[in-house]
């Protein structure tokens, strides 16, 4: 018997990897800040935006896990009702959150700067359809994944949402301030 439980070493090994990935992630986020500062209004949007990744996707992986565990959710059925049912609830909220932290930091800039652009608007809707593309797909599977190895998704999953999630919220923001 280790020094450490399992579950403490899941964690563990998990953190120390997943907080390496987010200097790689804080590193392209200081490289782009010309980028992100174009746009008026951006650093009123960005800690909400990234904040939003981690807690829906968390969320999402939380109740897959417990649906696994209880045996609610089959580890080798990612059609089932319930897995769809939450699919499209986490789609919609990042909608619905992302054009709300948009009207937000619209407003925000127009009031307190008198500095009119929709952009703000529609930059976190872009990122987020693109991020949730990337985001919800991965922590399905990888929520099925860690159960089906034996391990539980719940020590493992919260800080690898995270982490991904702030990873694919920059380069969605990236892409979406070039698109629009």
């Amino acid at each position: 018997m280790g020094l450490f439980g399992k579950d403490a070493r899941e964690i563990l090994v998990s953190q120390m990897v997943l907080i390496s990935i987010g200097i790689v992630t804080g590193t392209i986020l200081a490289i782009s800040t010309d980028k992100i500062l174009l746009v008026p209004g951006m650093l009123i949007l960005l800690p909400g935006f990234l904040e939003m990744r981690g807690n829906i996707s968390g969320t999402f992986a939380s109740r897959l896990s417990s649906g696994l565990f209880l045996g609610i959710v089959k580890p080798d059925k990612y059609g089932t009702r319930i897995v769809k049912g939450n699919l499209i609830a986490s789609f919609l909220l990042v909608l619905a959150v992302t054009l709300i932290l948009g009207v937000i930091a619209f407003l925000i800039t127009l009031f307190m700067f008198g500095i009119f652009s929709l952009r703000i608007i529609a930059i976190p809707l872009v990122a987020g359809l693109i991020a949730n593309a990337i985001e919800i797909p991965l922590t399905l599977f990888m929520t099925f994944y860690f159960f089906r190895k034996g391990h539980d998704p719940n020590n493992i999953i919260g800080p690898f949402v995270s982490t991904s999630g702030d990873i694919t919220s920059i380069v969605s923001m990236l892409i979406a301030l070039v698109i629009i």
